[in-house]
C-alpha cells in the first residue's frame, strides 16, 4: 500500500518488473546512503560543521527507508500482523524526518547568509543534535497517533484508515516541501542580489549553496507531484480515473527512485564526500592493481620452476 491510501482496504500484486524495481532500488540506494553515511561518521568534524548533523540525519533516514520499506514491499504480505502497526509508523515518521530535516538545513543556510559573523553563535552542535533528536521524536508521535486509527484486515499489505484521519500528515508533506522550496527561493535571491560581495565571492557562495538547491529542487519535484495527486485522490471523488491513478502512479515511483539519487547528489555536490569516495576507490584500484601484478609474478616464477624441473633429454 502506498503508505495507506485510503479508507478502503487495499490489496496489492505485484508484477516481476515490480519486484525488480523495488529490489534494486532498495539494493542500491542502501549502498549509497550507507557510504554517505560512512564518510560522515569518519571524517567529518561535526563540531566544525554542525549542519553535516542534518545531512547525516536525511541520509539515515533515506537509508532506512530503503531497508524497511524498499527491500520488503513486496513482501508484505508474509509479515506477520503484529509488524503492521510499528512497520507503518516508522515509514511516516522517516519519511518525514527526510523532509523536515530539509527545512532545518535551509533554515541554516539562510542563518548563515544573513548573520555570517554570528553563525557559530547562533548554530552549534548540541543545538542541532536537539533539534534532530526532537524531530525524530516529535514526528514519531505523530505517526504513532495516526496509526493507532489504523487497521490490519488480514495482511500488512492490506490495512484501511479514514482518509481524514491520515489527512494531517499529507498536507503536513506538502507544507514541509513548499516550505524548503520557498526558504530556498529567498536564499537565492539574497545570493543573487547582493551587491557587496564581488564575483569571485558571490561565485564561492553559490557553489556552497550548491548542494542545497539540489537537494531542494530535487525534493521538490520529485515528491511534490505524488503528495499533491495523493491528496487530489483523496478529496476530489471525480479525480479518481484510471488517468490520474496512473499519472500518481508513476510519480510515486519517481519518488521511489529519487531516495536512490539523494546520497549521489551529497556525494556529487559535496566536496569532503566527493573525495573521499575518490580517494576510497583510488586506494581499491591500486589494491587491485597490486594483487594482479603479485598473482602474475607468482604465475611467471612457478613457470620458469616447471620449466627447470624438466631435465633435458638425450639420445645416447
Amino acid at each position: 500500500m502506498n503508505a495507506t491510501n485510503s479508507a478502503a482496504v487495499v490489496h496489492e500484486q505485484f508484477t516481476l518488473g515490480e519486484y525488480i524495481f523495488y529490489l534494486s532500488n532498495g539494493a542500491v540506494g542502501s549502498l549509497f546512503n550507507f557510504i554517505v553515511l560512512w564518510i560522515a561518521m569518519i571524517y567529518i568534524d561535526t563540531d566544525d560543521k554542525p549542519r553535516q548533523i542534518i545531512v547525516i540525519n536525511m541520509t539515515f533516514a533515506d537509508l532506512l527507508m530503503c531497508l524497511t520499506y524498499m527491500l520488503t514491499r513486496p513482501y508484505l504480505s508474509f509479515f506477520p500482523n503484529i509488524i503492521c502497526h510499528p512497520y507503518y509508523v516508522t515509514i511516516w515518521t522517516i519519511q518525514l524526518v527526510s523532509c523536515v530535516n530539509l527545512v532545518w538545513l535551509n533554515i541554516d543556510k539562510l542563518i548563515f547568509i544573513q548573520f555570517p559573523l554570528h553563525y557559530y553563535s547562533i548554530i552549534n552542535r548540541k543545538k542541532i543534535l536537539i533539534l534532530c533528536t526532537a524531530t525524530w521524536i516529535v514526528l514519531g508521535y505523530i505517526s504513532f497517533t495516526v496509526e493507532s486509527y489504523m487497521q490490519v484486515m488480514g495482511g500488512c499489505e492490506r490495512v484501511s484508515i479514514n482518509p481524514y484521519i491520515y489527512m494531517p500528515i499529507c498536507i503536513l508533506y506538502v507544507v514541509v516541501i513548499v516550505a524548503s522550496f520557498t526558504i530556498s527561493a529567498i536564499i537565492y535571491c539574497i545570493a543573487h542580489t547582493s551587491t557587496k560581495a564581488e564575483t569571485r565571492q558571490r561565485t564561492k557562495l553559490f557553489h556552497r549553496l550548491f548542494f542545497l538547491f539540489s537537494s531542494t529542487l530535487w525534493t521538490f519535484f520529485t515528491c511534490l507531484p505524488y503528495r499533491i495527486l495523493y491528496l487530489m485522490n483523496m478529496l476530489c471523488s471525480p479525480c479518481r480515473t484510471m488517468l490520474v491513478r496512473q499519472i500518481t502512479d508513476m510519480f510515486f515511483r519517481i519518488l521511489v527512485v529519487g531516495m536512490v539519487i539523494n546520497p549521489l547528489i551529497t556525494i556529487w555536490t559535496q566536496r569532503i564526500y566527493r573525495m573521499r569516495l575518490l580517494k576510497l576507490l583510488n586506494a581499491c584500484h591500486i589494491s587491485l592493481a597490486n594483487e594482479e601484478t603479485d598473482l602474475s609474478t607468482r604465475r611467471q616464477s612457478t613457470k620458469w620452476s616447471t620449466v627447470e624441473s624438466v631435465p633435458l633429454a638425450t639420445n645416447l
